[in-house]
């Protein structure tokens, strides 16, 4: 059978086996297209889950095309350059998030180092300290530097973080603590430097 029988059983008759076999077809050569432009064997696998998912919506806008394995790469690229777009800006939020962190942070460690008679006397020294605190924090569980930038640099409640993230408000409360300690006991030995 053709590309374009399979397509017209299903979009007639919901034929899931007529769909099957022309997902099959394809899907082999959508994931191996999708690895290589994303890097990420996981993150192909979706895309190609959501470039089916739009032939399965739509059938027929696959009939009078004359090249089905064309338009699913098509369809599959953007989907991949929309992935990888939405990870840039995600990375250059979260860069912009953890700078402000940082800055957060190293005021905290620098405010307790002054009580401590070990104030950072010089920008050099505050841009050290700033450095060293975006690396510990680069260096948290994912989840732990999400939590403690909603808290943090969003100034997000539980409550509110729980519905930003899926999770209970229990759950972030505790996990919020965990991410404290971590990050506490990353922290000590720059602490310690600076005393």
């Amino acid at each position: 059978m053709t590309d374009q029988d399979l397509l017209r059983a299903y979009a007639e008759s919901s034929d899931m086996d007529s769909l099957g076999t022309f997902f099959g077809r394809y899907e082999e050569s959508l994931l191996r297209f999708s690895g290589k432009l994303l890097g990420d064997s996981d993150r192909a696998q979706d895309v190609v889950q959501e470039t089916f998912i739009q032939v399965a919506r739509q059938p027929r806008k696959l009939l009078g095309i004359e090249s089905c394995h064309n338009w699913l790469l098509r369809v599959a690229r953007n989907i991949g350059i929309t992935q990888l777009r939405q990870d840039a800006r995600a990375r250059r939020h979260a860069e912009r998030v953890a700078e402000r962190v940082a800055e957060r942070v190293a005021g905290r460690v620098a405010g307790e180092a002054a009580k401590a008679e070990a104030a950072l006397s010089t920008k050099a020294e505050r841009d050290e300290t700033k450095h060293r605190v975006r690396e510990v924090i680069a260096k948290l569980h994912p989840r732990h530097r999400e939590l403690l930038m909603l808290k943090i640099e969003e100034s997000k409640s539980y409550k509110e973080i729980a519905e930003i993230t899926g999770l209970t408000a229990t759950n972030v409360g505790y996990l919020l603590h965990m991410a404290m300690k971590d990050l506490e006991r990353r922290l000590k030995p720059l602490r310690e430097d600076l005393e």
